[in-house]
């Protein structure tokens, strides 16, 4: 879905207007007035947030920004405010970041609140953006869609929800029926609803949608306002409750790129984490290995499209909060070049990137003389310019990701799990010799191909080996960006430049080989043509990975599937959905990231997280199923071949 901004225009009182739909974005009286007034007020905010764990409100039109200003304003001055807040908003059309700045600037109050929110602006693509302030305490999630669509993928629990689009009369679709019945389903039972409207059609949409709703005093030049609450006639079950402030305490094993970011996320919301790693210490070629981070595009906006998409985009905000909190991980977004090969590979991604309409900041189409430009030597074509991609040495992630963890984490490095055993309420990571390692009532498999080994998937995953070389740089013209295609080559960095991988099956030597370096200056000769290294291939030095890869080429975050119990239960489950599959309590996995490691990690411990805290999922509901552990057993089980 391609996003068409909102387009900055006034009525002749000075009210922001939207042309579009023939109406003002607030009141003409206050915009922070009538925030305060329907939305805050119409609530019972502040009050029903304090002492509150965690408060979700859902608002449905997310405008010029005012309403989500002035909860923040509210929040941020209550000394009885919630842990956390989490703000969902849908916007069919937002503004762009300039015309944010000219709206925001009426509303000196706001500031710098506004200047912050402006600040962590997304680009304008279709799909969720999470974006954190506060140290991560608040938490705005907005989803630019249309607000059926963009409802229908939610994942949450609203306890308030402002409704807040344009007059009913001008804007139907934000007001029918079926969005106020989905709006209902995300509600708990008891969530509080307001809205600025009174039109008959509204009032009798929410009360057949379960919610009780009355007349109240409006705000300005509108009498009166409704206000209401979620009181379904069958009210549906409610999911388990997140876990007591004593039990969030959760096993990690692994601690490379998955496991530092899922231990980060847990431990940034109060969980104690054990974390084990059985491998030796890297060697030094780890540390100076560099890997590359980009989105995946198609003409379809596949699945891996949109989310590599919510990865990337959520990794470099992450990224760049511990870049602010002082622990800098060693990276550059010098921005990516994806080659396209050949002239078919060019047109296939020069149709990809027209087909989905992106915002140049994201991405754009190339030509070869404008490639070359950008990379600042001779190619051989062009292909697709990611601006805001680049390069990141894993070993200073992991490093940073750990020491935001701080005092919660309690690490056991070099020692290996043999085996996971559930005794009681807890999880146990035991040793070859049956030693306890740890003890937790949560436990998280992160550790790459080693996790099926511990538990059963249902599928077995791919052990694919990767080799990179180091070059001298000297008498190398290297590229001033990353760029990747055949393979990929990284600028010189201290005098050295990565290139690389291989795509290794069936060889588990951990030492650098000829024919890998061999390998890699075949790939660099397809993407620099003009380069003539100097270095003897046997002369190189280099460093291998393994990467963990599933068979559909996504990763494997969230709940592990039962996979015995499923098997007894197969006849049951024919026509199952991910929902209906047994899963082993308090056992989750974030594995697989394959080749898109980067990109990966950052949402496999938010999402992962958030899952835990019954929080709102920072992606569509659809992605969030499309990673799920479960779905090769569920497709098994719907084959009668489980």
């Amino acid at each position: 879905m391609h996003i068409e901004p909102a387009e900055l225009a006034f009525d002749s009182a000075g009210t922001p207007y939207a042309p579009l739909y023939g109406d003002v974005y607030h009141s003409a009286q206050s915009g922070p007035g009538q925030a305060q007034h329907v939305f805050l007020g119409g609530n019972g905010l502040p009050q029903r947030w304090a002492a509150r764990r965690s408060f979700t409100i859902l608002e449905t039109g997310f405008g010029t920004g005012l309403n989500f200003l002035a909860t923040w304003r509210q929040w941020r001055a209550d000394p009885a405010r919630c842990e956390r807040l989490h703000y969902v908003s849908i916007e069919k059309h937002p503004f762009e970041r300039a015309a944010l700045a000219e709206l925001h600037a009426r509303h000196a109050e706001f500031e710098p609140l506004a200047r912050q929110l402006r600040q962590a602006w997304p680009p304008l693509l279709a799909g969720m953006h999470r974006l954190q302030f506060e140290d991560g305490r608040l938490t705005l999630t907005l989803a630019f869609a249309d607000a059926a669509a963009a409802a229908a993928q939610l994942r949450l629990r609203a306890d308030a929800i402002y409704l807040d689009g344009f007059a009913p009369r001008l804007n139907q679709d934000m007001w029918s029926p079926q969005l106020l019945r989905r709006i209902a389903q995300l509600a708990r039972p008891g969530a509080t609803l307001a809205t600025y409207t009174t039109a008959a059609a509204v009032r009798q949409a929410l009360d057949a949608a379960g919610f009780a709703v009355e007349k109240c005093a409006g705000f300005g030049r509108k009498r009166e306002m409704l206000r209401g609450h979620h009181a379904p006639r069958r009210p549906r079950p409610e999911p388990a409750q997140a876990a007591e402030p004593g039990s969030r305490h959760a096993i990690v094993i692994g601690a490379g790129i998955a496991g530092a970011a899922v231990a980060e996320r847990l431990a940034q919301r109060g969980w104690r984490i054990e974390l084990i790693e059985g491998r030796d210490p890297a060697p030094a070629q780890a540390a100076r290995y560099a890997g590359v981070f980009h989105p995946h595009v198609s003409v379809d906006d596949c699945i891996l499209s949109r989310a590599t998409r919510n990865g990337f985009l959520l990794a470099l905000s992450h990224w760049q909060a511990l870049e602010q909190s002082g622990r800098k991980p060693a990276w550059a977004r010098c921005g990516v070049l994806q080659l396209g090969g050949d002239a078919a590979g060019e047109r296939r991604l020069q149709a990809a990137l027209a087909a989905q309409g992106f915002p140049a900041e994201f991405a754009r189409y190339a030509g070869r003389a404008d490639a070359e430009a950008l990379a600042g030597c001779a190619l051989a074509g062009g292909g697709a310019w990611f601006p805001g991609a680049g390069w990141m040495r894993p070993m200073s992630l992991i490093a940073a990701q750990l020491a935001a963890a701080g005092a919660a984490l309690h690490t056991h490095f070099g020692a290996r799990v043999e085996r996971i055993a559930r005794s009681g309420a807890c999880w146990q990571a035991l040793a070859a010799d049956g030693r306890l390692i740890a003890a937790a009532p949560l436990l998280v498999l992160a550790n790459s191909n080693d996790t099926a080994r511990l538990a059963p998937l249902g599928q077995a995953l791919q052990k694919i080996r990767g080799q990179v070389s180091f070059l001298p740089a000297a008498g190398l013209d290297s590229p001033r960006i990353v760029l990747t295609g055949a393979g990929y080559a990284l600028p010189a960095v201290e005098g050295m430049m990565v290139t690389g991988s291989t795509y290794d099956r069936g060889d588990d030597d951990p030492a650098p080989q000829l024919k890998g370096h061999e390998a890699n200056l075949a790939r660099l000769a397809l993407l620099l043509p003009q380069a003539r290294p100097v270095a003897d291939a046997a002369a190189l030095e280099g460093a291998v990975g393994f990467r963990c890869a599933a068979p559909d080429h996504l990763p494997l975050i969230g709940a592990m599937p039962d996979v015995e119990a499923a098997r007894a239960g197969s006849t049951a489950l024919s026509g199952a959905q991910l929902s209906d599959l047994p899963r082993h309590a308090g056992l989750y996995c974030a594995t697989a990231l394959a080749s898109r490691g980067l990109v990966w990690a950052a949402l496999a411990g938010e999402l992962l997280a958030s899952q835990l805290e019954h929080e709102p999922l920072p992606l569509e509901g659809d992605l969030a199923d499309a990673l799920d552990p479960g779905r090769f057993v569920l497709r098994r089980a719907r084959r009668g071949a489980l």
